[in-house]
């Protein structure tokens, strides 16, 4: 138990304790992604706490990758004013905070993207909706999107950033065989499965510099 209380290294990221409140979906965003007070005050109210590392709920990187209403966003420079008085709130009392990035995928919400959902092969989701193959294209900017959100949310104060690669959204998705079935070099091996993954992670790399602390949140099955 006292090593609970111990500090600890994230890469560049200094700890108080070793205690992290993980990322749930709280809704309190604006419609557009833009973080409300209400969403702030909940960060503070949890920094208070005393918890050491705040991760905040999916952020989506690109519009059609949204899953949810309410949720937050890191997808465009104008959602920076929001997530910049986000993360000096938190900073303010004295906790650290990561902005965690996700993709929605084949469970994307058409009523709220207006798209036709996307993944790695053509499925259908929950809901019974068709989702369509992405295209090399596709994937690629996605894996851009991922980075550029890396680099809000550092330009944005954030203390890092966590790819979200859990919960059947893309990153899940691509890694799962259930959900991918493609036969070019994003499909069949593990080793293949794997490689927007890794893709993620290099182009966050490249947009901010290598002792930026990024995580990943995947499924243990």
């Amino acid at each position: 138990m006292p090593k609970l209380f111990e500090k600890t290294m994230i890469n560049s990221l200094g700890l108080k304790n070793r205690f992290v409140r993980s990322a749930t979906w709280e809704g309190m965003a604006h419609t557009d992604g833009s973080c409300s007070r209400r969403l702030i005050d909940l960060m503070v109210e949890l920094a208070g706490g005393g918890v050491g590392l705040i991760i905040s709920s999916h952020a989506y990187v690109s519009p059609e990758g949204q899953a949810s209403f309410r949720q937050i966003g890191a997808y465009g420079d104008e959602l920076l004013p929001g997530l910049t008085r986000l993360a000096q709130a938190v900073h303010d009392n004295g906790a650290k905070v990561v902005l965690q990035l996700a993709h929605a995928g084949c469970h994307a919400d058409t009523a709220l993207t207006g798209q036709q959902p996307m993944g790695p092969s053509d499925s259908k989701n929950d809901p019974g909706e068709a989702c369509r193959e992405m295209s090399v294209a596709e994937i690629e900017q996605t894996v851009i999107a991922f980075g550029q959100g890396a680099a809000r949310a550092k330009r944005a104060g954030f203390d890092g950033v966590q790819i979200h690669a859990a919960h059947g959204y893309l990153l899940s998705q691509f890694l799962s065989p259930f959900y991918n079935k493609r036969r070019d070099h994003y499909g069949g091996s593990i080793a293949n499965r794997s490689r927007i993954v890794l893709d993620v992670l290099e182009s966050i790399r490249n947009q901010t510099d290598k002792y930026f602390p990024v995580m990943i949140k995947m499924n243990s099955e």
